[in-house]
């Protein structure tokens, strides 16, 4: 496992390390609800953004329970942006509004990168670390990352949508294990979800790491690394 005080020495062989993109290296900015909010206001709806955002987050969470199996390509997110703003706008108006809300999530300008994550992925570069992004996401990633300033760290965006599986399912780690060409226990993953990230590398084979509000809390064994955040990973003492 990682040394969290030097990166330069990680600990146990590892030769690449994927992340986790939503809730570990970026967030929405400013946040969903207000981007949601913003975009409504210009098809006339003042709608607030803390209704919003719940909205959102309740409807996310009851799709992935509903359809655990399901990609989240544009179609899906069509379905969650739909039941997030029922009863909030007429039918009539969504196909116009998820069309913007669509196009707005694929700018960088409205993501932001988590406090120290730079600095630590240019750490784990200097050190010869192999860096990617491992995502349940759509293809939009890919400009995302382009636009930000940490896009080019990493040799290659591996998203969900695009490969035809989703964390924690075995097949996605495998086929990204193929891609780079390095060894499944010489992998470390790292991301803020203990059933997508955590277990579904260690599933694999790889080697896992749980950052972010859940790390402090989710269960007590010693077979992956936690912190409260990238940066807290790998470059506290």
């Amino acid at each position: 496992m990682p040394d969290q005080g030097n990166p330069g020495s990680i600990g146990r062989n590892i030769e690449a390390i994927t992340f986790d993109a939503v809730g570990t290296l970026i967030v929405p900015y400013p946040s969903v609800g207000a981007i949601y909010s913003e975009e409504l206001s210009k098809f006339g709806y003042d709608i607030r953004p803390d209704v919003l955002e719940n909205n959102f987050i309740k409807s996310f969470r009851q799709f992935k329970k509903d359809h655990p199996q399901a990609l989240l390509n544009k179609d899906s997110w069509r379905r969650i942006v739909a039941t997030a703003l029922f009863g909030l706008i007429p039918d009539h108006d969504f196909d116009k509004v998820f069309s913007a809300l669509w196009q707005r999530f694929a700018r960088p300008e409205h993501w932001s990168i988590l406090p120290g994550v730079e600095e630590t992925l240019h750490k784990l570069r200097s050190a010869g670390l192999r860096l990617f992004v491992l995502s349940n996401n759509d293809e939009r990633l890919h400009t995302i990352f382009q636009g930000l300033v940490i896009g080019p760290y990493f040799e290659a965006i591996f998203v969900s949508s695009e490969l035809g599986a989703e964390k924690p399912s075995r097949r996605i780690f495998d086929l990204v294990q193929i891609r780079i060409q390095v060894a499944a226990e010489n992998i470390l993953h790292v991301g803020d979800s203990p059933e997508e990230d955590v277990q579904g590398a260690l599933d694999a084979g790889w080697q896992a790491a749980l950052v972010g509000p859940r790390a402090a809390t989710f269960g007590s064994t010693s077979a992956f690394k936690r912190a409260a955040s990238v940066h807290a990973l790998f470059c506290n003492t």
